[in-house]
Order: C-alpha cells, then sequence, then structure tokens
C-alpha cells in the first residue's frame, strides 16, 4: 500500500484525512491549498505549503508531548510573565506543574513514512526530508444537524457530545496576546462594556495596541458553517463538558499559547493571537484532554519584530496577509453581504449569496506565500528543510512590499 493509495476518509479545504493505518490510526495529508473567509479550497496552490505545514506540526506536537520541553519552558521570561498575568488563581499554576512532570496529551503519533510493503510511522528526527503525512490517533468528529426551531436555523449537538470516545470537543478556543487596530475583540467591547467580565477578563483594557502577558481567550464554534462566538455557558452546553473540564481546556490553551509565543519570540517574531482544538477521552473526572487538529502558521497570526522600515507596524508573517489581499476585491464583500442576509433569514447557508467566486492570487503572491511558509517552517523548527527558501529578512521586506503595491 502506497502514501496515495490510503483510503480517503475526508477531504478539508486545506488537508485531506486518509485511513485507518495500524488499526486505530489515521493520516493526516497536507495539501498545498489554503481557505480563508470560511469560503473553503481556495483557487491556487501554494508550493511547499503542506509539506511545510506537516514538519512545522510534527516538530511541535513532539516538543509539546515532552516533560523537559515544559521544565525548559518554565524557567523562560514568557512563562514567568505568563504566571504574573494568571489573575485564575493556584489553578492554573497548578497545570503548569502537572505539564512539566507528564507533558502534554496530543492525538501526534509520527510522520508517515512510505516502506516497501506498507507506510510506517517513525519520529521527527529519522526525517531528513521534507513530508506531507504524519499519523495522528483516530477522534470521532460527529458535526451537529441542522434543524428548526421558531422557523430558525439552528444546529443540534445532541449527537456531537455522545460521539464515542474520544471524541472532539466542538469548539475552537481563540488566544489574544495581543489587539491590533480594527480587533474585533474591540468592536465586541466596545458593544458590550460587560462582555469581557462575562468570558472571566473583567477589568482587562481593550484597545488598539493593547499587548497581555495572559492570553484573552476566547470560546467560538468549530463544527457550524460559520464560526460563531459563544459565551462560557454556551461553550458549556454544547461541549458536553463538565465545567472542570472546560476550564482546564481553556488553561491549557494558555499554557500552549505560552509556550509558542516562547518559540516565536526566539526569533524575534511576535505572537500575536491564535486558536487551539482539543478532544477528550474518558469519562467524569479521570477523562483526558488531547490537542488535536493542526497547530502551526494557518492557526496563528505571527508578526514580524517592528523595524524603522516598517514605521513601527510589524509585517504580518501568517495567513493574515492572504486574507489582507482579498479584503479589497468584490469577492469579499459579497461574502461579507451573503453572510449578514443569510443571518438575518436565519439561514446558515450563505454561499448560495455569492455568485462568483475568489480570483486567483498574482504570482507575486503566490510565489511570496510559498516562501513564506517554507521560510517558517525552517525558521520555527531550527532545521532547514528548505534549501531554497528565502530567509526571514527577504521574507518581511517582501511581504511589505507587497501589502503596499498589490491588489486583487
Amino acid at each position: 500500500m502506497t502514501l496515495q493509495s490510503i483510503p480517503l476518509l475526508y477531504q478539508g479545504s486545506v488537508k485531506d484525512v486518509r485511513g485507518p493505518i495500524q488499526d486505530t490510526a489515521v493520516v493526516f495529508d497536507y495539501t498545498d491549498a489554503y481557505s480563508v473567509f470560511d469560503w473553503g479550497k481556495m483557487p491556487d496552490a501554494l508550493k511547499h505549503k503542506g509539506e511545510s505545514l506537516a514538519i512545522i506540526a510534527a516538530d511541535w506536537f513532539e516538543k509539546l508531548e515532552s516533560a523537559e520541553t515544559w521544565k525548559e519552558f518554565s524557567k523562560s521570561p514568557t512563562a514567568l510573565a505568563l504566571r504574573k498575568g494568571n489573575r485564575f488563581g493556584s489553578a492554573f499554576n497548578e497545570l503548569g506543574e502537572v505539564l512539566q512532570r507528564e507533558g502534554l496529551r496530543t492525538h501526534y503519533l509520527g510522520v508517515v513514512t512510505a516502506g516497501n510493503a506498507a507506510p510506517y510511522i517513525s519520529s521527527l528526527k529519522e526525517q531528513s526530508t521534507p513530508f506531507r503525512q504524519i499519523a495522528v490517533k483516530q477522534v470521532s468528529v460527529v458535526k451537529p444537524y441542522g434543524a428548526q426551531v421558531m422557523g430558525r436555523s439552528v444546529f443540534d449537538y445532541t449527537h456531537t457530545r455522545s460521539a464515542s470516545s474520544p471524541r472532539l470537543v466542538p469548539l475552537e478556543v481563540v488566544f489574544r496576546f495581543s489587539c491590533p487596530a480594527g480587533s474585533s475583540l474591540i468592536e465586541r467591547a466596545t458593544k458590550d462594556p460587560q462582555y469581557l467580565a462575562s468570558i472571566g477578563f473583567s477589568g482587562a483594557r481593550v484597545g488598539a495596541g493593547e499587548r497581555y502577558d495572559f492570553p484573552i481567550l476566547e470560546l467560538f464554534t468549530k463544527l457550524e458553517s460559520t464560526d460563531r462566538l459563544l459565551t462560557l455557558s454556551e461553550g458549556l452546553a454544547i461541549s458536553g463538558l463538565s465545567a472542570a473540564k472546560l476550564q482546564e481546556v481553556l488553561f491549557k490553551t494558555a499554557w500552549v499559547a505560552g509556550w509558542v509565543r516562547s518559540v516565536c519570540a526566539k526569533k524575534g517574531l511576535e505572537l500575536a493571537d491564535g486558536k487551539l482544538e482539543w478532544a477528550i477521552q474518558g469519562e467524569g473526572d479521570d477523562a483526558q484532554l488531547i490537542l488535536v487538529d493542526a497547530i502551526g502558521p494557518d492557526e496563528l497570526r505571527i508578526l514580524s519584530a517592528e523595524s524603522p522600515e516598517s514605521n513601527g507596524t510589524p509585517v504580518q508573517l501568517s495567513k493574515e496577509f492572504l486574507r489582507a489581499f482579498y479584503r479589497p476585491s468584490e469577492w469579499y464583500a459579497r461574502v461579507g453581504k451573503a453572510k449578514q442576509e443569510a443571518d438575518a433569514k436565519g439561514s446558515s447557508d450563505w454561499k448560495r449569496g455569492v455568485s462568483e467566486g475568489p480570483k486567483e492570487l498574482t504570482p507575486q503572491f503566490r510565489e511570496l506565500a510559498s516562501q513564506l511558509y517554507q521560510c517558517l517552517a525552517n525558521e520555527l523548527t531550527g532545521r532547514t528543510w528548505f534549501t531554497g527558501a528565502w530567509p526571514l529578512s527577504r521574507v518581511t521586506q517582501e511581504l511589505q512590499s507587497a501589502s503596499r503595491n498589490e491588489s486583487p
């Protein structure tokens, strides 16, 4: 059996899921596609993107599982600032101690390598060339089904909550270490002065340029057609978790986010925000939370260090620069209008309101995007996987130039 002949279980916008292999494992097959604004697969392929994301995911999952990683991180300025910014008492710090003893549980199993008879799973250190497949533990993913209540479209999570173990927690946990101009967090806090208090961050200052040692944490839906902001009570209800487990999800997200922030800081980069996903295995107090899905640049907003050439404005070093390419376009305007109209009707099928799809990237943006992913794979793992990748300084300069001069 070749890697390509492994049965396809699910075809996503940016990665495919194949399997099973070795009974309970599945394969994440990272493609060169990308997605923005909940649209799904965009028209371009970004050379080496899939390999770059697979490499970063494997590197970070292996490190996060190691207790030694957490012991080393605990001594860093970022970890000290995280503990200092903690407003939730000893439970958060005690969880950090557990990570130093046990490491973090994840669904990662290893890199999938083509063998003579069948694919096999190996560690990252055994790899000398880029790859695009990793093996992970199979997790039950049961999407909520659409239903009608009082003439409105709603999502029913009954079967999602009762899926077999281990099951996906149907939440995206968003963390924010900074608040850039135009942030949706500013808009929410302005419209509802009690919003921050309602999610546990009473007294936090929100405004353009604000930064946080302890990230502000928010919950969004994961399995609906559009990511939807949730209150803590709503997150508790649709997740099927106990209150203690939901808090553990949030605390572990803060710890993982802090570690990633430290990795970026060592390279002179700033982690502004990102999102993580979790699964739960077992029931009751003994149930174990598992970090799942992907972790890398597509889930994060990474910024360059400020420089005189940037006039004090950091450069986006993540998928955000692709979003910026499309924001001035007619397609983006149609997407926004379609979402508003669908929401007003109580419908989740907003794509029907968009008559034409997005245009392709310019050749300059396509090459720059490819180079960005390759550069980040080299920088964030500390290994030269792509010898033809541009250095970080050039990627930053080219991104800055492109953001000033290009539009769709």
